[in-house]
Parts: C-alpha cells; structure tokens; sequence
C-alpha cells in the first residue's frame, strides 16, 4: 500500500519540478544553438578562404600574369581569349562611361561587316564595381586591371555557401560543411579554363555561382510548407536567373533545366496521386520573375519581346501547371490524365520539328528555330565549326575522373545511386528528384563536351559530401571517442575503442578520398611560371613546388598569352597616323586569336572567337599562292562594300572589277 501511495503520490509531487525543468532547458539551449551556428559560420569562412588561397595565392604572389613592360590594362594577363573581349567591354566602358557592342556592332569585329559583341554587362561592370574598392590603394587602371583578374576567384570561392545550404536542406548540416570543403579540394575548380583561376576574367564561376543559387531557392520553394514564404523563394529564384541573363548569353540553358524538372516532377505527381500546387507555384514564379526582371536588358538588345526559348518555356510551364491543378482539382485518374498530357507534349514536338518551316510564314517563331536544332538537329556542339573547338570535343574517362579526384568522382557516384534508393524510400521526395535530374542532365551534357565538366563540380561535392557524411555516421566515430573515454583512456581505452572499422573509414576518406584531392589541387593553384633565377639560370615554380620529374596536369598558363600580348601591343603601335582603328589595315588569323587583337592590336580582324569570319579566314590560311590569298582579301572587301550599300555593289567597286576583270567577268 505505501508503494502504491507513493507512485500514486508522486506525479502531483514531482508537478512543480517538471514545471521548473521547462524552464532551464531552453535557457541553456539558446548559447549551445549560437554556438552551434558560429561554429559553421567559421568553417565555412575558413573553406571560403581556402579556396580562395587555392586559386589566388600562388597565381598572384609569382607574379605570373603581370606584365611589367605592359602599359595600361596590358599589364595584366588574362588566362584565354574570351577574357580578353571582356577586357575591351570594360575599357570601352571606362573611357566612355556607357556600355558598348551590345546594343550595336562592335566595328572591329568581323571586318569588314560588323556584329554585335553580345556580352550581357554584368560580370564586366562588376568588374568595374569591384576595381571601386580598390582605388584608394592604387591607380584606376591597375584597379581595374587587378579587379578583373580577381573576381572569378571570388565567385569561385562564393561557390561553397550555397553548396554548404543545399547540401543541408537535402541532408543535415555536417554532409552541407563537407560538400562545400570538397569545393575547395576540386582541382577542375581550382585550375584555368572554365574554373575559377585567378585571371580567368570570364563568366564560367560567377555562371556556376548563379546556377546553384537558383537551385537552393527552387529547393527551399519545394519544401517550404508556407505558400508566402514558397513564392518569396521562388521571387529570389527568379532573380538569380535574371541574373544569369545579365551576364551569360545562353541563360535559356537555366530555363530549360528548371522546365525539364517542373515537367517530369509533374507527371510523377499525378502518376503516384501525390499532387502538390507547390511543384507549379513554385518553377512558374521563378521562370516568369526571371524573364520580367531580366526583360529590359533584352528588350534594350533586340528592341521586341520575341517569342524567344525562355519566354516560350514560360508559356509552356504556366500553361503545363495549370492543366496540372484542374486535373487535381477534378480528381481526375492518371490513367486518363497522362495520356492526354502525353498526347499535347508530343503536338509540342510535332511543332517543334516543322517550326523552321513555319517561321518561313509566322516569323515570330524564328527564335524557336534553335531550341528545334538542338532536339532534332545537330545537337549543342554538332556542326563543323565546333570541331576547332577544344573544348566542344568529349574527354576521356580518366580526364573526366581525375578533373574532380581519382576516389571523389566514384565516391560522387555512389552518393547518386544511394540518393536514388533514398528518393523512393524516403516518399518521392521531390527535393531528391531535382538532384536526379540535374545529375542526369550535367552527364548527359558532359558526354557531348568536355567544358560542360565544370557544371558537374556543385554536385560532385554535394552528392560526395553526402556519401562521406553517411559513412562517417554509420561507422559512428562519436562512439568510438566514448568508448575509449569509458575504457579509462590511453593506450588501453584505444584499443577496446578502436575498431576495425574505425580505422578502415579513416583511411578510406583520408587517404583515398582528401590526400590525392589536395595534391591534384596543389598542382592546379600552382602556376607554370618560368623565371629567371638571380644567377642567370631559368626555373619553372612548379618544379621548385614538386620535383623535377613533376610535370602536372592542371594549372595556371599565361605562355601563349606573352608572346600574343607582345605581339599584339607591337600591332596597336603601327598606323598611329590613323585615328580611327576602324580605318586601319585589318588583321586575319584563325578566329582563336580575334579576341586578343581587338583587345591590344588596336586593328579591326576578320575573324574571331564569336565564330565570325571563319571562311575566309579559313581560305586565306590554305591559299595555295599569293594570288589566291588576295582574292581572298578582295572578296571579304566586297562583301563590305556590298553591306554598306544595302546589299548591292557600289559603282566605284564595280567600275574597278569591270577595268581589271572585264564586263563579262565583273557581272558574274
């Protein structure tokens, strides 16, 4: 009976206790919650940091990309010719105080006919904005110089705080802080051509940058259970994508991605009846803020709205998802449902295939014309002029594996198989399905070419982060610490602690997965620099880094840029007597040399890197005598001629090709 009494008592004693617990709890939560935060916060300024000393330090200390006998911007290299038009927009920009070649045709391009630059403004006036910060520690120019070389690094290195937010939106927190350390311990990242190198002034990290912010918003949009809160994420979404209009030409390419999952993500929907307003709310906001925000900047290019592949997908979307909602609103089966949804989208392909014949009539449709090409024709990189393209051709496997680490890129891998296990598992989690997709898509696109390898190094680091987070919780090295703590510690408490496992998973991730990683990494922050020594000898400093059997694989270039730098600030030395650069005799190379001359030659050129100019060009270059080559020359000049005076012959032109040719010749 006291027993009894005593359990029958105590709940109304203890009543006031439990009242007084609630209390202290979240008092003592709230500093072990700020410290929880501040200790990200420092990780990830820490990884931040690191890749920013990855891909700067080393490039900037050597000194490799300045050039001390330049005068103006030449002083500064840049790594490859596309940073080089970038370099002219910002000049221009400087000197003039508006925005050039996009609006109306650079002259000096495409000589003698002209085209437009085409570079949205905004990774040029960021440039211009950043050199700000740093004119009141140097001249304008060396601002300016310093600041386009800088700032792909920092996008590069901004890279890690999205990938850190995605990765714990889709996971937890530990797997988002080791994707974005992976970032900085990708060598592909981390060296030149489309990485995030110090010098490489073109759009590829602040793209790359973009792409993963419109992603976290999609994400955060998808799963937000708020619907106010959904469509702000959504607004945010659309507004990295109008970023990416302002600062890449093929921006559609976002559009598309995001349409291919709004419409896949669809059709699972009504397939598993787990229909969700959210997945239609959620990519039509983003899609139609995106093209409202950007649209100025295009209608200030093209002067109309057209019914363009962005303004075409957004169309399609809204439309898509409001057949979406009146099908859930009608409960309407999906056996009924996905046939008509398959018979309008395969009406869609049908007018696709047969759009270049239609917009011979309904012009507007023109725009369509690509989209058609890329699905029915020859694909993104399939005509002749991509076959110059380095870039444009497919890698080997061990160039794709060892462009993200020999062990990472499987380990990646794995991460994806088990995201798909985890995607049906876990109740068709929609946030799983986008990953899908995208890795699906960044595969599909690195098959056809090698440079769209860098779009796959977010996901590499997140489903890798992933992979690593879930065996490091399996193996539970938290119970290994305890274990060893509760045997006494030392040498004794480590070996009752220590599994076999525990030293398995160590070595697995540190050796296998992080060491190889940082060597390849090291390689790529350090730069092929040949210097003269102080006894007259010559050395490579990435020799003195490694050894001299080392020859590397990744890193910083400059060569071709020296000795085309020179050469070209020799050109823009001739013809001073000529004002206008217009004015002066043109320059004519193989179109991968365009873009320096316009920069430093102070000469228009026939061809150059827009792919502009590539037949004669070409011609010239395989012009059998001196006569052939000058008809080459003659025929480009006609062509001018004949543009200048809306398509027909000049008089002058003609009565010159009649004396040399005769009538009869000169009419043909």
């Amino acid at each position: 009976m006291r027993k009894r009494a005593q359990r029958r008592f105590k709940p109304t004693f203890e009543e006031p206790k439990h009242k007084i617990q609630t209390t202290k709890p979240m008092e003592i939560k709230k500093p072990k919650f700020a410290k929880k935060n501040m200790w990200v916060f420092v990780a990830l300024v820490v990884i931040f940091l690191l890749v920013l000393f990855f891909n700067t330090y080393f490039n900037y200390t050597t000194n490799v990309a300045y050039n001390p006998e330049g005068g103006g911007l030449a002083k500064y290299y840049l790594s490859g010719p596309d940073p080089y038009y970038n370099m002219r927009l910002v000049e221009v920009t400087y000197e003039t105080g508006a925005y050039p070649y996009y609006l109306e045709p650079d002259p000096l391009l495409n000589y003698p006919l002209g085209r437009s630059g085409a570079r949205p403004p905004l990774l040029n006036m960021a440039a211009l904005g950043f050199s700000r910060i740093l004119t009141p520690f140097m001249d304008e120019i060396d601002a300016i110089g310093l600041s386009m070389q800088f700032i792909p690094a920092l996008f590069g290195a901004l890279l890690v705080f999205p990938i850190y937010f995605i990765g714990k939106t889709l996971f937890n927190r530990k797997a988002g802080l080791i994707a974005a350390f992976f970032i900085a311990i990708i060598p592909i990242h981390i060296g030149s051509g489309h990485g995030s190198a110090f010098s490489l002034f073109d759009h590829d990290s602040l793209n790359l940058l973009i792409f993963f912010l419109a992603f976290l918003f999609l994400i955060l949009g998808i799963k937000e259970k708020d619907f106010t809160k959904s469509i702000l994420y959504a607004i945010l979404g659309g507004i990295s994508l109008a970023a990416l209009t302002m600062t890449w030409v093929e921006a559609q390419f976002l559009y598309v991605v995001i349409a291919i999952y709004a419409i896949v993500q669809i059709l699972f929907d009504i397939f598993t009846n787990k229909t969700e307003i959210r997945v239609f709310t959620t990519t039509s906001v983003l899609l139609v803020s995106g093209y409202l925000i950007s649209l100025p900047v295009m209608f200030a290019r093209i002067g109309e709205i057209q019914l363009d592949i962005p303004l075409a997908l957004c169309l399609a979307i809204t439309a898509f998802g409001l057949i979406y909602y009146v099908l859930n609103k009608r409960r309407i089966p999906w056996t009924l449902s996905l046939p008509f949804i398959f018979i309008v989208a395969a009406a869609g392909l049908v007018f696709l295939f047969f759009v270049k014949d239609l917009s011979k009539s309904f012009t507007f449709l023109a725009p369509l014309g690509k989209l058609s090409e890329v699905i029915f024709g020859s694909g993104i990189y399939g005509n002749k002029v991509s076959m110059t393209i380095a870039e444009a051709n497919t890698f080997s496997i061990s160039h794709s594996v060892m462009s993200f680490g020999p062990a990472l890129y499987w380990v990646a891998w794995g991460g994806f198989v088990f995201l798909l296990w985890y995607y049906f598992k876990d109740k068709l989690r929609r946030d799983y399905l986008f990953i899908i997709i995208l890795f699906v898509i960044d595969l599909w696109l690195a098959s056809i070419a090698g440079r769209f390898l860098n779009e796959m190094v977010p996901l590499i680091a997140i489903l890798g982060g992933f992979i690593i987070w879930f065996i490091v919780d399996k193996i539970d090295y938290k119970q290994m610490f305890r274990n060893i703590k509760s045997a006494g510690g030392g040498l004794h408490g480590m070996r009752r602690g220590i599994k076999f496992m525990h030293i398995v998973g160590i070595l697995f991730i540190g050796f296998l997965v992080i060491f190889p990683n940082v060597f390849i990494t090291l390689d790529a922050a350090t730069p092929n620099y040949i210097y003269e020594k102080e006894d007259g000898t010559l050395s490579n400093f990435k020799i003195e880094m490694f050894s001299e059997d080392f020859s590397g694989a990744y890193g910083l270039s400059v060569l071709k840029e020296i000795y085309w730098s020179d050469a070209f600030t020799w050109l823009s030395k001739q013809d001073k007597d000529i004002s206008n650069p217009l004015d002066r005799p043109a320059f004519i190379s193989w179109w991968d040399y365009g873009f320096y001359e316009v920069a430093l030659g102070a000469h228009p050129t026939v061809a150059d890197n827009f792919q502009d100019g590539i037949p004669p060009a070409a011609n010239f270059h395989t012009a059998t005598s001196e006569q052939d080559a000058v008809l080459v020359l003659t025929i480009r000049l006609l062509e001018g001629a004949k543009r200048r005076n809306g398509g027909a012959l000049p008089k002058e032109a003609k009565t010159i090709l009649v004396n040399h040719l005769g009538n009869d010749t000169a009419n043909n």
